[in-house]
C-alpha cells in the first residue's frame, strides 16, 4: 500500500505550489487592476473600427422623376440608404436645402449642399445608370423577367497569381492586435517566473521549501501557478474582444478565419508558454539577485521581441515565403503563425507542421529548463554560466 503513495504525494506537491502562486500572484490587487485595464483596452481596440467609422447610420437619399422607382429598386438592393421619394424634382431639391437628405437624385441632376464623397457619388452613380437601362429595356418592351435576365452577370472571379499583401486596414488591424496580445502575455508572465525564482533564491526560501518538495514540483508548480492566472488574462481578452466585435456588428466583417483563430491563439500560447516559461525558471536559477536576472533573460526577452516584430512584418504579406517560414519555425512560429491565421488562409498541413514543431521545442525546453533549475537552484554566490550549470551534478 505504501507504494502507492508517492504519485499522489508528489502531484499534491506540485499543486501546492501552483496554488500559492495563483493566491499570491492571480488574486493580488496589482494583477486584478491590470487584468481590468487590459481588457477595458482590449475592448477599446475591437470597438475602435466603428468608432473611428463614425455614423454607420444610412445614407438619407432623395429620388424624383421618372426614374425613381427603378432607382430605388437598385439602392434598396446596395442597402446602406435611407431614401424618400419626392413627387417633383423641386420637391427633392428643397429637401437638400432643408438638410431632411444629404443628397437627391432627380432628373439626371444630383443634388447636394456643399458635395458628397467619392464613394456616395459612385454608388449613386452606378445606380442611377443601372435604373437608366432598366427603365429603357422597359419602355423596349421587355418583360420583368426578361429586364432580370438582361441586368443578371456574374460576377468576377478573383484569381490571385502572386502572393499578395492583406486585402484592407481592418485585416491589418485584426492580426495586429492578436500578435499584441501573445507578445504581452508571454512576455509579462514569463518575467514573472524568472524574478521568482530570483526572488527565492535569494531570500534563501528555497533552501527551505526544497526539504520538502522536489525541484521539478517547484519549477512545475511555479509555471503552472503562473500559467493559470495567464490564461485566465488571455481567455478574458479574447472572449472580449470577440464580445464588442460582435456587440457592434463588426464581427461579420472580419476575415473569415479570424474568429477561429482568436480562439486557437489560447492553444498556441499554451505551448509558447510552456517553451518559454521554463526556459526563464531555468536561466533564472542561474543568477542570485534581482539585477542580474536581466542578463540571464536577454536571449528569452530578444526571441519574444524578434518574433513579435516579424509577425508586424508578416501582416504585410501574409503568403509570401517569408511568412510561411517564420510561421513554421520555433519560437517564432508561437506569435507568428495565429497572427498569419488570422488573416489568411493557411494550409492544414502548415498550420499542423507548425504546432508540431512547436510542441516539439517546448518539450526541449521542459528539460532544459528543468535540468537549469535542478543543478543551479541552490548555487549562490556570482553568476553561474550556462555551460558549468549543465556540467554540475544532478
Amino acid at each position: 500500500m505504501s507504494a502507492a503513495n508517492p504519485e499522489p504525494s508528489r502531484l499534491r506537491g506540485l499543486l501546492l505550489v501552483a496554488g500559492r502562486e495563483i493566491r499570491v500572484r492571480g488574486l493580488s490587487k496589482a494583477n486584478i487592476v491590470s487584468l481590468i485595464v487590459t481588457v477595458v483596452i482590449v475592448g477599446a481596440l475591437a470597438a475602435l473600427p466603428t468608432l473611428i467609422g463614425g455614423d454607420d447610420g444610412d445614407e438619407k437619399i432623395g429620388l424624383a422623376g421618372a426614374n425613381a422607382a427603378a432607382m430605388q429598386a437598385q439602392l434598396d438592393a446596395m442597402g446602406g440608404f435611407d431614401i424618400t421619394v419626392y413627387g417633383t424634382a423641386a420637391e427633392a431639391e428643397q429637401a437638400v436645402e432643408d438638410e431632411t437628405v444629404e443628397a437627391a437624385v432627380a432628373d439626371g441632376s444630383l443634388y447636394s449642399r456643399d458635395g458628397v464623397g467619392n464613394e456616395l457619388e459612385t454608388r449613386l452613380d452606378a445606380a442611377w445608370q443601372a435604373a437608366g437601362v432598366q427603365t429603357n429595356l422597359a419602355n423596349a418592351g421587355l418583360s420583368d423577367q426578361e429586364i432580370a435576365g438582361a441586368l443578371t452577370v456574374k460576377p468576377l472571379e478573383f484569381v490571385t497569381l502572386e502572393s499578395g499583401g492583406v486585402t484592407g486596414p481592418l485585416d491589418y488591424f485584426t492580426g495586429l492586435v492578436i500578435s499584441i496580445i501573445m507578445f504581452m502575455m508571454l512576455m509579462t508572465p514569463v518575467q514573472y517566473i524568472a524574478m521568482g525564482v530570483v526572488e527565492e533564491k535569494s531570500s534563501r526560501i528555497v533552501e527551505i521549501l526544497l526539504t520538502s518538495l522536489k525541484p521539478w514540483q517547484l519549477l512545475g508548480g511555479k509555471v503552472i501557478g503562473l500559467g493559470v492566472i495567464s490564461l485566465v488574462n488571455l481567455v478574458a481578452m479574447v472572449a472580449v474582444g470577440l464580445g464588442v466585435s460582435a456587440a457592434t456588428g463588426m464581427l461579420s466583417d472580419l476575415p473569415p478565419g479570424t474568429a477561429s483563430a482568436a480562439v486557437s491563439t489560447v492553444g498556441w500560447w499554451l505551448i509558447a508558454f510552456a517553451l518559454f516559461g521554463t526556459l526563464a525558471g531555468g536561466v533564472g536559477s542561474l543568477v542570485s539577485r534581482q539585477e542580474e536576472s536581466g542578463s540571464v533573460l536577454t536571449p528569452l526577452i530578444m526571441s519574444l521581441t524578434v518574433s513579435y516584430i516579424g509577425a508586424i512584418f508578416l501582416l504585410n504579406a501574409p503568403t509570401s515565403t517569408f511568412a510561411e517560414i517564420l510561421s513554421l519555425v520555433p519560437p517564432f512560429s508561437a506569435i507568428a503563425m495565429p497572427t498569419r491565421m488570422a488573416i489568411a488562409d493557411v494550409p492544414a498541413w502548415q498550420i499542423g507542421l507548425s504546432a508540431g514543431l512547436l510542441a516539439l521545442a517546448a518539450a526541449g525546453a521542459l528539460a532544459l529548463g528543468a535540468q537549469l533549475y535542478k543543478r543551479s537552484v541552490l548555487f549562490t554566490g556570482s553568476r553561474l554560466k550556462l555551460s558549468e550549470a549543465l556540467r554540475r551534478a544532478a
